[in-house]
């Protein structure tokens, strides 16, 4: 477990003790939403397909150590689908009681809204943090 996500921890803390949880969590997804955004911009000049594209994603973020990422059930033409994330980084740390992936959620909506061309809305469904054997997101 890296330092940087511990670091990264402490970071949400204080801007939940700053502003408030709610607050923070607003912060975390809108800069993650951009990072999401020029990630996807990036790995689309590498593949030719949307399933290419995501693969890539999974395995970027596998060996950043992000967490270990799995689309199912995507439908490529309307862009929606499910994600389950492994070893989430974000939930490493904290502990929480309701989903709190604010910003892997935030960074997967930037990256699904560049890769279909539209606004994408990621939830959060189950969540490591609270205890959920791992992270799950549905996207439309």
């Amino acid at each position: 477990f890296s330092s940087a996500f511990n670091a990264f921890s402490d970071f949400e803390s204080a801007l939940e003790l700053i502003f408030s949880p709610q607050a923070a969590s607003v912060i975390l997804y809108m800069a993650a939403l951009k990072c999401g955004t020029n990630s996807c911009k990036k790995v689309k000049k590498s593949v030719k397909t949307k399933e290419e594209a995501l693969n890539s994603l999974c395995e970027l973020k596998d060996g950043e150590r992000w967490g270990k990422i799995f689309f199912q059930n995507i439908n490529f033409e309307k862009g929606f689908g499910e994600i389950v994330v492994a070893e989430s980084f974000e939930t490493k740390a904290r502990k929480t009681e309701e989903p709190s992936c604010h910003f892997f959620r935030g960074f997967l909506a930037g990256f699904l809204s560049e890769l279909f061309r539209k606004t994408v809305t990621v939830t959060e469904e189950k969540c490591a943090a609270k205890g959920d054997e791992h992270c799950e997101f549905v996207f439309e």
